[in-house]
């Protein structure tokens, strides 16, 4: 995992070396490894390096062999010594053994198409010096970030937005409308960010920029597709999905450091300590932390895991100072974001980091598998099947007839009331409820549109009314969907890049730490698009539907079913409590919302922000605490 950045001035005026070691510096926790720069004129670009595989060859940024093609890039191509072979069989030559070289190759060899080629999580800039151009690129599922801004006169790119803002004479504007989709959703999706005129490169997409200004894309160059396979049989899908997760983990394992794995106790972060124990010789270093508050710590189970596999454990548990690393947290996420799972993220990769450089992790099992509680409920309302179930209509009736017989019913109510008994248990069930992004975002979203037109203040509500214009783009290409995998498709475009894989990379870089999930992996989201919602998200006969299905029971072969099949838990924190009346930051909840220097107060309603307080609305009052002190760092740098 490292730091990528680059400049290009239009003006043709030479790209100074000090300010490309400025925004290279900026991104320094991501690779301490070590650093580079190159600068070709009006283009310059930097590079943080977190050694992972080929400690000696592998310094960025790096050429081809005549110098004319050079590349920083971020991540690791999983792939690589198969392409290496191939490029080597149309006369390439490689001067060392490390991933990226197979990038500036593949460039040469497929021009922007080598993305395609790609297996793995990669944010990249090339310069190319023959067509006097720079090339973007992110990974097809968004695990690397990358931001760009548009300037009077250049053009800038880097990992991490803290990067672009050493540009001189920024004077950066405040984006409204991205601030109240980020208290909608908890994230800003892209394009978007915090602020005007600066963007992430959405997953899937590459751009170009000539030297002279011209900007091409950006464009999509990889689409997923659900098409479910009715044709397996559940012995040949627990076949598949055992192969797909079992080589997903090997190709994830490619390293020239000590690793490890993060082990919440959950499903999927068991499923890959289970993989990898299988695949490796010699024990696998596990990481788990817990709280006090039992009910959000799943250490018991992270522990049965560990002792079924005999890893190498570490445990600890925390008491996390959520106001005394939010100005750490604010400042390396760079714009608002709203996960407090980003508290626990933070103190898991401290702990790892003291033993391992990198580590694999279990996330992206909930989008690609249907684990989230909110597609069983999808799936429910969707289906009509907040009706009682026929079972407990059947006990009505028989309860019903009891009271009868015993007299106990007034006869001029028992006709109806049969009659509409009868007619519940033999109705067939309907489906009349439509599968829209509206229905949709009433199950995701933080804060509705009237919660958030009370928040703000009169000036501002007409920001409510935008659309998602991300989300209603990513909608639109889910017609012919099954109803499931419409919303896990919207997960994976927008929940899984923005919030999920952001929080990770973003805590674990904090600490230099690399992340790999096996689970986000281009085959294994491409073979789960082809699962049947039958086979993945089952309802049996007791009304209720278990989702996740076909990963469980892959996994019954290893772990007990009582592990398997117990209530999911979130990777969640005990705020709830620490905001309640008696809470631990109370108080300090008040003052940061509510105290007369607030920022908050020049955006939104104090009596509103009160209400939230008083009924300890937990989720939109981290939101509006995060903000706060975003705010507070940016005042003096960010406009309206």
């Amino acid at each position: 995992m490292c730091g990528v950045v680059g400049l290009v001035n239009f003006d043709c005026s030479p790209v100074p070396n000090q300010l490309i070691e400025l925004m290279t510096n900026a991104l320094a926790h991501r690779g301490p490894d070590g650093s580079g720069v190159e600068l070709f004129g009006e283009v310059g670009i930097g590079h943080r390096r977190l050694i992972i595989i080929d400690p000696e060859g592998g310094r960025q940024p790096m050429s081809n062999e005549d110098g004319q093609v050079w590349v920083t890039f971020n991540g690791e191509i999983y792939n690589y010594r198969e392409l290496r072979s191939e490029l080597q069989a149309k006369a390439h030559v490689f001067r060392t053994k490390s991933d990226t070289e197979t990038i500036v190759h593949a460039y040469e060899e497929w021009g922007e198409q080598c993305v395609e080629h790609f297996r793995g999580m990669f944010a990249f800039g090339i310069v190319d010096l023959r067509e006097r151009r720079v090339f973007l690129a992110r990974d097809q599922l968004g695990i690397k970030p990358l931001y760009y801004g548009q300037f009077p006169n250049s053009f800038a790119f880097a990992s991490e937005l803290q990067a672009l803002r050493c540009m001189p004479g920024l004077q950066l504007h405040l984006d409204l409308q991205a601030i109240d989709q980020y208290l909608w959703l908890q994230y800003i999706p892209a394009p978007r960010t915090a602020f005007q005129g600066v963007y992430k490169l959405p997953p899937a997409h590459r751009m170009s920029v000539s030297f002279d200004g011209k900007v091409i894309g950006p464009e999509e160059y990889w689409k997923l597709e659900f098409r479910p396979n009715y044709h397996r049989s559940e012995a040949e899908w627990l076949e598949a999905i055992d192969d797909v997760l079992r080589d997903s983990v090997r190709a994830h394992l490619v390293s020239d450091v000590p690793f490890g794995a993060f082990l919440s106790g959950g499903v999927d972060s068991s499923a890959i300590v289970a993989y990898m124990s299988q695949i490796l010789q010699e024990p696998v270093r596990t990481f788990t932390i817990g709280f006090e508050e039992e009910d959000f710590s799943e250490i018991d189970y992270a522990k049965k895991a560990a002792q079924r596999w005999g890893t190498e454990h570490h445990v600890e548990i925390v008491k996390p100072d959520a106001m005394g690393i939010l100005p750490r947290l604010v400042k390396h996420y760079g714009e608002p974001f709203g996960d407090s799972s980003a508290l626990p993220t933070f103190y898991v990769s401290q702990m790892a980091r003291r033993f391992v450089p990198m580590v694999l992790s279990g996330d992206g099992g909930d989008e690609s598998f249907a684990g989230y509680d909110s597609y069983r409920a999808w799936m429910a309302w969707l289906c009509n099947e907040d009706r009682p179930s026929r079972k407990h209509l059947l006990f009505s009736l028989m309860q019903t007839l009891t009271l009868r017989h015993r007299s106990l019913l007034n006869p001029s109510l028992l006709k109806p009331r049969l009659i509409s008994l009868l007619q519940a248990i033999t109705a067939k069930p309907c489906s009349t409820r439509e599968p829209t992004l509206s229905n949709w975002l009433r199950f995701i979203n933080y804060i509705n549109s009237a919660e958030r037109k009370s928040l703000w203040r009169k000036e501002y509500r007409t920001l409510c009314d935008m659309p998602l214009d991300t989300f209603e783009r990513e909608f639109a290409r889910t017609q012919g969907f099954p109803p499931c995998s419409t919303v896990q498709y919207m997960d994976l475009k927008t929940y899984l890049p923005y919030d999920i894989l952001t929080k990770v990379d973003v805590a674990s870089m904090m600490h230099g730490l690399e992340v790999r999930t096996p689970l986000v992996d281009i085959r294994v989201v491409e073979f789960a698009a082809t699962i049947p919602e039958s086979v993945s998200i089952s309802k049996e006969y007791t009304g209720k539907r278990e989702g996740k299905l076909l990963l469980k029971r892959a996994m019954e072969k290893y772990y007990p079913s009582d592990f398997l099949k117990r209530p999911k838990m979130g990777f969640a924190v005990p705020i709830s409590k620490w905001f309640a009346p008696n809470g631990a930051l109370r108080d300090a909840l008040h003052d940061r919302l509510l105290g007369l220097d607030s920022p908050l107060r020049e955006f939104f309603e104090p009596e509103t922000m009160a209400s939230l307080v008083e009924r300890n609305a937990t989720g939109p009052l981290w939101l509006l605490l995060f903000l706060a002190e975003w705010l507070r760092q940016n005042r003096s740098s960010v406009s309206l």
